[in-house]
């Protein structure tokens, strides 16, 4: 019997020997960051050295969201030279990351890309996060925005100012 989709499951994944495989499911935000980034460091520590998201059932992302991206692809590529691949990524999307710099450090590929055969998704329920555990995710996710398109700091600086206030 396949797993069912529970309405609280914003993302579907899969491990293979090398890389995670997530299908992501409605918006990725600051809600569900938290879980993702908990997921892919898992995978990162158990020797994955690809990530790969697939858009085909997101409806959007939040700047929190493409900022954990950019963290992720850092992150893999400072282990052990591995990426971030994007696939599946509509027009809304694609403007969406284009629009804080995200796209210029992904590999998103083009047309339609499948799973592999034979990977089987599983859904996997937002975990809580503390409100303090995702306010410094998010404050992480904005600062990698400005560092790596200054651009950005007009974008989130007062954002982040704000929440680094609220922090203190």
């Amino acid at each position: 019997m396949p797993p069912t989709n529970p309405p609280n499951a914003p993302f579907e994944v899969a491990r293979s020997d090398e890389a995670l495989y997530v299908r992501i499911r409605g918006l990725g935000s600051m809600k569900n960051a938290p879980t993702l980034e908990t997921l892919a460091n898992k995978a990162l520590d158990e020797g994955a050295r690809s990530l790969v998201f697939d858009f085909v059932k997101c409806t959007g992302v939040d700047s929190t969201f493409m900022g954990l991206l950019l963290s992720l692809t850092t992150e893999v590529k400072e282990r052990d030279g591995g990426g971030v691949v994007l696939i599946n990524v509509d027009d809304h999307a694609r403007r969406q990351l284009a629009s804080v710099g995200v796209d210029a450090f992904v590999t998103i590929r083009e047309g339609e890309s499948k799973l592999p055969h034979k990977v089987r998704l599983t859904p996997v329920e937002a975990v809580y996060a503390s409100e303090s555990k995702r306010l410094k995710l998010i404050v992480k996710a904005h600062k990698q925005l400005v560092a790596s398109d200054e651009r950005n700091r007009a974008k989130f600086g007062p954002f982040l100012e704000g929440i680094l206030a609220e922090l203190e």
